[in-house]
């Protein structure tokens, strides 16, 4: 069978996710690794022959991709993985702070005191991974703390339209963070939650807005991982 090879490197059940599903998410877990590097042109051939597959599910997951932002598909020369430029982060940063406090503030009403203990648990937990420098687990923990409020909208289109660009994000820093910047952003999360205790959804906001998702505050930081991602 074409997807035994796949099956075993993966070891994902195939009732699980379908096979572009799984080409997929290998591809992208090969871009954070670092085995696919910006700028490269990924060969066809080869990852099929490696994963034991067709090229025609592995053409799927690449449309996929492309939609996404990650690749570029040349026609007749093949599929080249994106950079990430600082522009596109100023794009990426100033749509998820749209879109978040947006969200805040439209489904403030739906924000339950479980909910803010749940934000602050999640904010103590990613204090935890900085110290404990798990990058990987903090960035899932961001994620999670996030999704508390944005997972409340009615709108799911948003979500799906934030996810990969949180995930580009996420590629641009690798596996390398500076902590400063990361305390920083846990900070910024203890006065979101602070405001909602009070009840004040428009300074919640605000912070998400204004602060969290500033490219201009955040741009030294920026720049310095930008600068470090350059060197490795």
């Amino acid at each position: 069978m074409e997807n035994k090879g796949l099956y075993k490197k993966m070891k994902t059940p195939l009732n699980v996710l379908s096979l572009r599903e799984q080409v997929y998410e290998y591809l992208r877990n090969e871009m954070t690794a670092g085995s696919l590097t910006s700028g490269s042109t990924i060969n066809l051939t080869k990852i099929a022959e490696q994963l034991g597959i067709s090229k025609t599910p592995l053409r799927d997951a690449l449309i996929h991709l492309e939609i996404e932002g990650f690749v570029t598909i040349l026609p007749r020369r093949g599929v080249m993985v994106n950079a990430l430029k600082l522009k596109d982060v100023k794009d990426a940063y100033e749509a998820i702070g749209i879109i978040e406090s947006s969200i805040l503030l439209d489904c403030f009403d739906q924000i339950t005191p479980s909910h803010i203990s749940r934000l602050a648990e999640l904010n103590q937990r990613m204090i935890k991974d900085i110290q404990n420098n798990d990058f990987s687990q903090l960035f899932q923990t961001n994620l999670a703390f996030h999704n508390v409020f944005n997972a409340l909208s009615s709108n799911p289109l948003l979500n799906k339209f934030m996810f990969p660009i949180k995930h580009r994000l996420y590629d641009f820093q690798g596996q390398s963070y500076i902590s400063d910047w990361e305390l920083k952003n846990c900070e910024e999360h203890s006065q979101v939650i602070s405001f909602l205790k009070q009840g004040n959804s428009r300074e919640a906001a605000k912070i998400l807005k204004d602060f969290h998702w500033s490219y201009s505050i955040n741009e030294a930081f920026i720049k310095q991982f930008y600068a470090m991602t350059e060197q490795n």
